[in-house]
């Protein structure tokens, strides 16, 4: 199960539109689930910790949470209500270390198109590799059509073996 950070906006003015983050947050994160992903939305859990009106506890929970973004795989970012400066840095900070930033609204396209690309090299590494599979055999070069058998374990062995990257 591939990781992944949900960036969305935490702060705000006032306390109806504080829910309206949080709610947000929490689809965000219930859509990750969904999508077979493992979701790490800090904002939802440190702040239940931390009081965001102290600088010295922002500071400590954004820095926690940039430690967690550099784990993950990449970050969803909900751009729904804009881009906060939280967001902002978590941002920069997953651009910095190469990670992808994918729009929330396009995550089911984003997981599709990886999920084409693995598929596809599933089966480069099945057609180039399938002769590894055919040694002991009385076979000394695959034909493909020749040696099914072989061709089917390294298929089952790359799908096994290939993540969606």
């Amino acid at each position: 199960m591939r990781m992944v950070y949900i960036c969305s906006p935490y702060r705000a003015k006032d306390g109806a539109e504080l829910d309206r983050h949080i709610e947000y947050a929490q689809a965000l994160t219930k859509q990750a689930i969904e999508a077979g992903l493992a979701p790490i939305t800090p904002h939802l859990y440190m702040t239940q910790c931390l009081n965001e009106d102290k600088p010295q506890e922002r500071a400590a929970g954004m820095a926690a949470g940039l430690a967690l973004l550099e784990k993950c795989d990449f970050v969803i970012a909900g751009v729904k209500y804009g881009i906060s400066e939280g967001m902002s840095r978590e941002i920069q900070t997953a651009d910095a270390l190469g990670i992808e930033v994918v729009n929330a609204d396009k995550l089911r396209y984003y997981m599709e198109c990886k999920e084409r690309q693995r598929q596809a090299a599933i089966k480069r590494y099945a057609h180039f590799h399938a002769c590894d599979f055919c040694k002991g055999r009385h076979f000394h070069t695959c034909a493909l059509f020749y040696c099914k058998e072989s061709c089917r374990q390294a298929y089952e062995y790359a799908e096994t073996h290939f993540t969606s990257g």
